[in-house]
């Protein structure tokens, strides 16, 4: 990666250079008429901070401040964290530097295939370097998009506007969607095409409305809605409610606390897009924050309580006493009632993924089999199909607990969405 830069370094000093020699060229000659004279600075301005145009570039374009901040983003979970592996096109569009090309380009919420020789995200993953366009550009580090974005999870036909840089951010951190087309029915011999609950409403005007939850609708958020939380939007909105969709650091940029001043003392902020804490405490107080996400984590968990008291969720604890919780399905996955009593009628009770990698091509084959057997849970689950309000407060469990944070890149709303969601399943036992 250095290597490369520093050919990139030395690449745009040619250009420079080149550019000392144009007086040659002004007046008409066998080399062809005279040019358009160029733009000293960014934007038709006199030069970035009064510079002339090569000190603007130089600005960035130094070995030494590649170095920096090549070095900052190896602590960054974009580095550290996508894989070259993560190359099937459910994945690489978010997990490779070629996969999020793609997306950038095609408009598609997948890559059009698998990725097996794609690269982990890089600089010119998120930085365009095919030319000095600034157009558009409104913080002058040649973004690869800050255009409005199409959110997937909720097959939203209007681009969201989250703003400039937030973006081109938005493109990966958004709830994501399907993650399998179709599913193998071993017992009919055939294949059966998969849609993934998430599609449900995320207003219903009758929250007390049955709906059936199958399995394998999973309504998992993965653990990408840092920008629905910051906006305000997406989470399950019971009827006749209010929602705090603004606060304070709305209109905030994600980069603004995500790359803060680096701390090399613990490698945060600047490229490590890790918050330097430092700077938030200074305002906040670490006493205020830590309050803020003990409070929504306590909520959380009161919230799963109260599911698996109605046997919507099962609790359960690891090996480590660590505790999690799952959704109980109503029904399987062809959509037939589960019994809440034992019995030896088979049911399609799971969904398996054996996949393999094709050793010529490289290619994923998808093997999604239903797996059919005797019901395991009966004694788990509520007997009926859950309702619309049952399913919500489900759904906002996993919004809040799936996000990194634990509430605070929208600390209000997240806690409405809790607090309506006990409130709801409180008054209608």
């Amino acid at each position: 990666m250095k290597n490369l830069q520093k050919v990139f370094y030395f690449a745009g000093l040619l250009i420079l250079a080149s550019f000392a020699l144009l007086p040659s060229c002004v007046k008409e000659g066998t080399q062809g008429p005279a040019g358009v004279n160029g733009i000293n600075g960014v934007n038709g301005t006199d030069g970035l901070n009064g510079q002339d145009a090569n000190s603007s570039c130089l600005v960035c374009h130094t070995i030494a401040n590649f170095d920096n901040k090549i070095a900052q983003y190896h602590f960054s979970k974009h580095y550290t964290g996508t894989s070259s592996s993560r190359f099937t096109k459910f994945c690489a569009r978010c997990h490779t530097s070629e996969g999020f090309k793609q997306i950038m380009g095609s408009g598609q919420y997948v890559v059009a295939n698998d990725m097996p020789e794609a690269n982990r995200i890089n600089c010119t993953t998120c930085h365009k370097h095919t030319g000095f366009d600034f157009s558009g550009d409104t913080v002058s580090q040649i973004l690869a998009s800050i255009s409005p974005v199409f959110l997937n999870y909720n097959k939203n036909q209007i681009a969201t506007d989250f703003g400039s840089i937030n973006n081109l951010c938005v493109n990966c951190h958004q709830i994501r969607g399907a993650t399998s087309l179709t599913y193998f029915d071993v017992a009919q011999n055939k294949s059966v095409a998969f849609t993934q609950l998430p599609y449900f409403p995320f207003y219903n005007t009758d929250d007390n409305a049955s709906v059936k939850y199958q399995v394998g609708r999973s309504f998992s958020v993965h653990d990408g809605n840092q920008s629905n939380l910051f906006a305000g939007i997406n989470g399950y909105e019971y009827a006749g409610k209010t929602y705090t969709r603004i606060w304070k650091h709305s209109a905030n940029a994600c980069t603004d606390c995500h790359m803060n001043t680096f701390n090399p003392a613990d490698s945060t902020g600047g490229h490590s897009l890790k918050v330097n804490k430092a700077e938030c405490t200074a305002c906040h107080g670490s006493d205020k924050l830590t309050s803020i996400q003990s409070l929504i984590s306590g909520k959380v968990v009161a919230l799963a309580e109260l599911l698996v008291a109605r046997k919507v969720f099962k609790k359960t604890t690891n090996t480590q006493g660590v505790v999690s919780y799952s959704a109980v399905p109503t029904h399987d996955f062809f959509g037939v009632l589960f019994p809440t009593a034992q019995d030896t009628i088979k049911y399609a009770i799971a969904l398996a993924a054996a996949n393999t990698v094709d050793p010529k091509t490289g290619l994923v084959i998808y093997t999604n089999n239903v797996t059919i057997g005797v019901d395991p849970d009966y004694s788990k689950r509520i007997g009926r199909e859950w309702k619309y309000g049952e399913l919500g407060a489900a759904y906002n469990y996993g919004y809040i607990n799936s996000e990194l944070s634990k509430g605070v890149h929208n600390p209000p709303y997240a806690l409405q969405i809790l607090q309506n969601s006990i409130d709801w399943l409180n008054a209608n036992p």
